[in-house]
């Protein structure tokens, strides 16, 4: 991956995290849909990384662990979309993901309904 490339994920990104705006990604030749949540490096392999809830996944029944919930290095992904879409940020995001560290944009917890 080359600066440039990473600097304009990084762009797209940081516009999806501030906006919470919806964008689609080519992943390893396909496209997915997700909701980005946080980006930086990932813990254990140092590689620069996305964090974010992948819509286009159907979720897994009988498991603790929601596998909608994913971690996309940039070297996988090809190609990167801004849409129109906005979305909330899901009640069990806690802005904590011990895996991405250091985390260079992140977005904050949501704030429960009713408050």
């Amino acid at each position: 991956m080359t600066p440039q490339s990473q600097n304009h994920f990084l762009t797209i990104i940081g516009t999806a995290i501030t906006d919470h705006r919806v964008i689609q990604i080519k992943h390893n030749s396909i496209w997915r849909t997700v909701e980005p949540y946080m980006a930086g490096l990932h813990k254990e392999s140092q590689m620069p990384s996305l964090y974010g809830f992948c819509r286009d996944v159907i979720p897994t029944l009988y498991t603790d662990k929601d596998n909608r919930w994913q971690i996309f290095r940039f070297s996988d992904i090809e190609d990167i979309e801004l849409t129109y879409y906005e979305f909330r940020p899901h009640l069990e995001y806690t802005g904590n993901y011990d895996r991405m560290q250091p985390v260079y944009m992140k977005l904050a917890p949501g704030i429960p309904a009713g408050r």
